[in-house]
């Protein structure tokens, strides 16, 4: 079976979840051939680099332009230059013959369900909604199935006219290594906090936070940079007594170790951490979609949220930290989120309308 996953590089979450599809659905069925394709650097590839660094720019530096464009968006839901791209996504799809197309970025959708209307395609395109709360451009007219985080996110979709047994609540796609019931297994007196600053390495703490917990002796405290190197660097200065790590594959391993993950509230991370069973400390939320996953760690508390600037966030954390009953509700209450989630594969829904092939 020929099954072609498409994504983009706007942060890691999107090809994050396209790899963990990836996975998931070789682990089923060995046999199956899977490709994880870049649209934008199929279809654009002289122009994609641009793309995405003006794109990375604005989130790090310009995050409050970021959320008006991201807010404005939903009034053109459709993918510009539609028709000038079929030829493009023609020769993407006899290149790959996919019998199956899933998408973990809301362009690809809109690109995919253009393309069905206009070639009279019967391709099935499964999207699978990367956050908590669904914006308006992920709604694609030919969109076969919907796979989305929680049943909040489902009742959005059903409210705009899409079928509910064409929504999936599966939870938002994570790796295998996250996966499996292994909760936190801390047993020291030295807690574990971990910070992480989401694939472009933004860590959502103040200097005096850090300067706070790097001075505890009761914690032991890693920070993941991701592929920031400048920040990796500084921090490694700054914070010596601090284990500082840059990129990295084992990110399930400190997870799993953790008592407490300080983070941004992106929807990969928010369901790498469900999966681990490892409360979240969210500081401040800031950009548009994840406001959402923030509202909804603190609607089903499995974590805490600070909203305003005036909590001194250093006591704030502390007080969680040494809550330990407060932790283990957080924990059970992730146990449960799980409970509730669609666990089948991707292959399982498959379904080909028809005998046909594309026109």
């Amino acid at each position: 079976m020929n099954i072609l996953i498409l994504t983009g590089h706007f942060g890691l979450g999107h090809c994050s979840a396209a790899e963990a599809l990836k996975q998931e659905i070789l682990s089923k069925d060995p046999e199956a051939q899977v490709d994880v394709v870049d649209i934008l650097a199929y279809m654009l590839p002289n122009f994609s680099r641009i793309i995405y660094g003006t794109f990375n720019f604005m989130v790090s530096k310009c995050s409050k332009v970021y959320n008006f464009l991201y807010e404005e968006s939903a009034k053109y839901s459709k993918a510009p230059f539609q028709r000038a791209f079929i030829k493009k996504i023609d020769r993407l799809l006899n290149q790959y013959e996919p019998e199956l197309i899933l998408s973990t970025l809301p362009i690809c959708s809109q690109y995919i369900s253009a393309y069905k209307s206009m070639k009279y395609c019967n391709i099935p395109l499964h999207t699978y909604i990367t956050d908590i709360k669904a914006h308006e451009e992920w709604i694609a007219q030919n969109t076969d199935m919907y796979f989305v985080g929680n049943k909040s996110t489902k009742n959005m979709l059903a409210s705009r006219g899409i079928p509910a047994e064409n929504i999936v609540v599966s939870g938002i796609p994570v790796k295998l290594a996250f996966k499996g019931n292994k909760g936190r297994k801390n047993t020291e007196p030295v807690k574990e906090v971990l910070i992480m600053g989401g694939g472009l390495g933004l860590i959502p703490s103040s200097e005096r936070l850090l300067k706070r917990l790097h001075n505890n002796p009761s914690m032991h405290i890693t920070v993941i940079t991701g592929k920031n190197e400048k920040l990796y660097a500084k921090m490694k200065k700054r914070f010596p007594y601090m284990n500082i790590i840059g990129y990295t594959d084992r990110v399930h391993e400190y997870m799993r170790k953790a008592d407490i993950i300080i983070t941004k509230s992106g929807g990969i991370t928010l369901f790498e951490a469900i999966n681990c069973e490892t409360p979240l400390y969210v500081i401040k939320p800031f950009l548009s979609q994840e406001l959402g996953n923030a509202e909804f760690i603190e609607s089903l508390n499995i974590g805490r949220v600070l909203w305003s600037s005036d909590t001194d966030a250093a006591e704030d954390l502390l007080s969680l930290i040494e809550n330990e009953p407060l932790l283990c509700r957080m924990q059970e209450n992730m146990k449960r989120v799980k409970k509730h989630l669609d666990g089948r594969s991707p292959l399982a829904f498959y379904c080909l309308k028809g005998e046909e092939s594309c026109s």
